[in-house]
C-alpha cells in the first residue's frame, strides 16, 4: 500500500498545493540531501553527472531510474533515496 506524502504549498494561503500547483516559473531549487525531503515537492531533476537514480515520488512511491543521462528531467518528486543511486549529490539539482 501506498502512503500519499503531505507537501506544504509554498504560499500557506493559497489553495493550490502538491502536484496541482501551477507550472509558471522555478520557484525554488537546491542540491538534494540524500534520504532527506526537500520540503516540498520539485516538479523538475537536473542530473549533471550521468548514473543510476532512485527518488521518491509525490505520491510516496519509489522510483528507480537506471543509465540517465545528463539534463533536466520532468520527474516531480520530494526526496531523492541513496540507496541505488550512483549519481553524487553535487551532481544533482531539484526544481518546483
Amino acid at each position: 500500500m501506498t502512503v500519499p506524502v503531505t507537501v506544504s504549498p509554498l504560499d500557506p494561503n493559497c489553495l493550490l498545493q502538491g502536484i496541482a500547483r501551477p507550472l509558471i516559473a522555478v520557484v525554488r531549487s537546491g542540491v538534494p540531501v540524500f534520504d532527506q525531503d526537500y520540503g516540498e515537492f520539485a516538479r523538475w531533476i537536473y542530473v549533471g553527472q550521468a548514473g543510476n537514480l532512485q527518488f521518491t515520488d509525490w505520491a510516496g512511491n519509489t522510483v528507480f531510474l537506471p543509465n540517465l543521462t545528463v539534463g533536466l528531467h520532468p520527474w516531480a518528486s520530494i526526496r531523492i533515496q541513496s540507496a541505488n543511486t550512483t549519481i553524487p549529490a553535487n551532481m544533482l539539482v531539484w526544481g518546483s
